[in-house]
Parts: C-alpha cells; structure tokens; sequence
C-alpha cells in the first residue's frame, strides 16, 4: 500500500468485524475539533474549502502491537447534517460519513475466524 494517501483510525470490535464480514459500508466520526482538523481542508482565512483526499483507510482493532488491521479503499468522506440543524454545525447535529470500498489487505486478522 506504499504511495497511497492512507488514513489511519483505531475501531472497536463489532464494527471492526462488520466490516471486515462486508456486512458495513460506512464508517461515522463525530463532529469534533479532532477530526474537522484530520477531514477538512482550511483557506488562509481559515474557512472550510473541502474535504481532504485518502486513497485507503488502515483500521486496526484496538492498540495492541500484532493488533488485526484492515485497508480498504476509501471512496469519500462527508459530512451528513440533521435536517432540522441549526445554523452552526455541532456535534448534536452532524457527523463526518466514510464511504467504504472494497478490502484491499487483511493483516493478522486469522484469529478472528472470519
């Protein structure tokens, strides 16, 4: 997976094993200054232009050091707001959406018996 623009974030177990069984398609972030800062790309006067591009997502299953990870290509992020929001975007009324693509590597994932 060298040369690819790789995002990388840490699951839990159950989503981690739904996607890695196909069964999940999406993946949700809240609206949070961490990740607007790891999403969003920011003019000079600091307004929001787009969304940054990552070729693949790297999703590991917890922090241990042989954790199982997965790469799957990462078709887009947005950001899926409340119909009745308010004005100002908050955590209560929106969240950044990951659009998954298909697996590309699976790494120490044997043990999961999938």
């Amino acid at each position: 997976m060298k040369n690819e623009k790789e995002l990388y974030l840490v699951l839990k177990k159950k989503p981690f094993l739904e996607i890695l069984k196909g069964e999940k398609k999406e993946e949700y972030r809240d609206y949070t200054d961490y990740y607007i800062n790891k999403f969003c790309v920011f003019d000079k006067e600091g307004n929001w232009v787009d969304n940054k591009k990552y070729d693949v997502v790297r999703f590991q299953l917890g922090y241990s050091k042989n954790a199982p990870q997965m790469v799957l290509q990462l078709k887009e992020i947005f950001l899926e707001e409340d119909e009745s929001q308010d004005e100002f975007l908050t955590t209560d009324n929106c969240n950044f959406v990951l659009e998954l693509g298909e697996i590309l590597e699976k790494i120490n994932c044997e043990s999961l018996n999938i």
